[in-house]
């Protein structure tokens, strides 16, 4: 699944590794390019030895964890 990245517009790619794609949280999918998405203070890493990211959806405000 691809889209358009929710910040820049740019295309996100589904398979990239640094491309984001939120889609379990609730009845929308937001794109974001994990620069972007830094750049906007959407992203945080979790402390611990599991480095889980925190992701804010900017479209809804809820947290999804990768």
């Amino acid at each position: 699944m691809n889209g358009e990245c929710y910040f820049c517009h740019g295309l996100v790619l589904a398979g990239e590794s640094e491309d984001i794609v939120l889609d379990s949280h609730a009845d929308h999918d937001v794109f974001l390019h994990r620069q972007c998405a830094v750049g906007h203070n959407v992203v945080e890493q979790r402390a611990g030895p599991s480095g889980d990211l925190e992701i804010l959806c900017p479209e809804c405000g809820e947290v999804e964890v990768r």
